[in-house]
């Protein structure tokens, strides 16, 4: 069984995000709502701060990755 690189991130009052990539997209949703797909200013968000998402990101663009073909911005 193949299972998509996921990161879940929970906030107070038992709220969570959930991130994964999927095909050639980062994907996103909120506690039970549908997923949708982080559009690239979403991305260039998460670089800039360097966020838990951000970096999670980067672990899964280095060279090498099955997940490379995802377009991440460059970092400034």
């Amino acid at each position: 069984m193949h299972y998509l690189p996921t990161l879940r991130l929970f906030f107070q009052n038992s709220v969570s995000n959930d991130y994964r990539l999927r095909g050639d997209c980062a994907e996103f949703r909120s506690g039970e709502d549908p997923w949708r797909a982080l559009d690239e200013s979403d991305i260039k968000l998460h670089y800039r701060f360097n966020t838990e998402v951000g970096r999670w990101l980067s672990r899964y663009s280095l060279e090498g990755s099955h997940y490379r073909k995802i377009q991440l911005p460059r970092r400034a």
